[in-house]
């Protein structure tokens, strides 16, 4: 069973949801107007500020320092603010006019970008006095709203996407951006953007249902993934190592894809909308802003699928049980054997763990092929150490607590002796009347 870590707090919807640079905070926003800070160590609300805007929350992001930029719609034309690391208001920027729906940092976090319903694009400098920050270039090349804007890794481009169905993509330098290309193809709303890490590829989720990626250097199609999901295409983001693209749809759906091959590794069916994703910088966790009014950490496993047969794949789920390694969802394309390996994985986890699992123990990560190494130890050794320290810490609770109920029985016993011994003494007969 996958373990997901659920952050509450919130009593309303969740519109957004950001990490900061060293992933020890995780900052949401709801449709109530508010803002939490939660520790990602601990679990705990660390801050929390009420009513930040007055008629809608949309984005958030931090700044290298620690602070926030958040943006939505106060109505006043205060749609945009920096923040202190504990919500405190440190700046409100004026330029926008109406709701401000995305905010993206500069990898160098010397620029950020906004955009909004007033069709522009906002790029901001700390550049006044003061250590505030300034509107340095504004950007009119889209004729509807702009949902989403994006820095790719390197700093050296920038893409928006909006309602009018294109993307267009800049190219960037000391916070002046120049149009290098016009992407088209989506056939509505392009409501999300994400780089892979290596610059190489750019992915748009819309509301047409699809997910493409693009080629960057010339604004080529590179592939398109139809009916990606059911509704919409929320949300999609690469993960930091670059293996996989993991994307969040209106059909209430999370989904892993293979960055390279383009392949759906894996499906998570929820009973919650995802508003909004984003990848902890191992590539271990997605965190997600969900309509269930909490942050979701889960599980980002890559779900390699390899030509060593499915009977590896049995033996991984016998062995590491189902935390780690997981079969794909059965499709059109999936054979017999597949199947019929999946069903008896499930037999087998449902009722033959222990005895085969000491007939496989000699099964180890070391032993097997490194592709189907469960990723989570292969690339964090210090999870397998913490893993197995844990099982070492209750296995020794459970000792000590066993130990300690024989205690406690025999010290009742041995009350009941000594409490049985009085009794007899007192029945026995003085001497003297013998």
């Amino acid at each position: 069973m996958m373990i997901t870590s659920v952050l509450s707090g919130h009593s309303s919807p969740l519109r957004c949801v950001a990490l900061s640079q060293d992933n020890s905070y995780v900052v949401s926003g709801d449709d109530d107007d508010n803002i939490i800070v939660h520790s990602t160590k601990t679990d705990i609300v660390e801050y929390r500020a009420d009513n930040v805007f007055a008629n809608g929350f949309f984005g958030l992001c931090y700044l290298p320092n620690g602070s926030l930029v958040a943006c939505g719609y106060g109505g006043d034309g205060g749609n945009l603010k920096v923040l202190s690391p504990s919500l405190e208001l440190v700046q409100t920027l004026v330029g926008h006019d109406g709701p401000v729906w995305c905010v993206t940092v500069s990898p160098s976090g010397s620029h950020f970008a906004t955009c909004g319903r007033d069709e522009k694009v906002m790029i901001w400098s700390e550049s006044g006095e003061g250590g505030e920050w300034a509107r340095v270039q504004v950007l009119e090349d889209h004729e509807g709203y702009i949902y989403a804007v994006c820095f790719s890794p390197d700093g050296k481009q920038l893409a928006t996407g909006s309602s009018d169905k294109s993307i267009n993509l800049y190219s960037f330098n000391e916070g002046n951006a120049i149009l290098a290309h016009t992407l088209e193809g989506h056939t509505h709303f392009v409501m999300s953007l994400s780089f892979s890490p290596d610059c190489k590829t750019l992915c748009s989720g819309s509301y047409d249902e699809s997910i493409k990626f693009w080629n960057p250097v010339d604004g080529s199609l590179v592939k398109s993934i139809d009916q990606a999901h059911t509704i919409n295409v929320r949300s999609v983001s690469y993960s930091p190592n670059g293996r996989i693209l993991v994307s969040a749809g209106g059909g209430r759906t999370m989904q892993i894809w293979d960055a390279e091959t383009f392949e759906l590794k894996h499906t998570f069916e929820q009973e919650f909308f995802t508003n909004q994703l984003t990848i902890t910088a191992d590539s271990n966790f997605i965190v997600s802003a969900t309509d269930d009014h909490t942050v979701r950490f889960t599980p980002c496993r890559e779900y390699t699928r390899t030509g060593f047969t499915p009977i590896l794949n049995l033996i991984l789920h016998i062995v590491y049980k189902w935390e780690f390694v997981s079969f794909l969802e059965p499709n059109e394309n999936t054979s017999t054997l597949e199947k019929v390996m999946r069903l008896l994985g499930e037999c087998v986890h449902n009722g033959g763990y222990n005895v085969t699992s000491e007939i496989l123990s000699f099964l180890s990560p070391a032993n097997l092929p490194v592709q189907i190494t469960p990723t989570r130890w292969k690339r964090d050794p210090e999870s397998l150490i913490l893993f197995m320290r844990t099982r070492f810490e209750e296995n020794n609770a459970a000792k000590d607590a066993a130990m300690e109920a024989v205690v406690a029985v025999n010290d009742k016993q041995r009350v009941e002796i000594e409490e049985l011994r009085q009794r007899i003494a007192e029945l026995e007969p003085p001497d003297e009347d013998y």
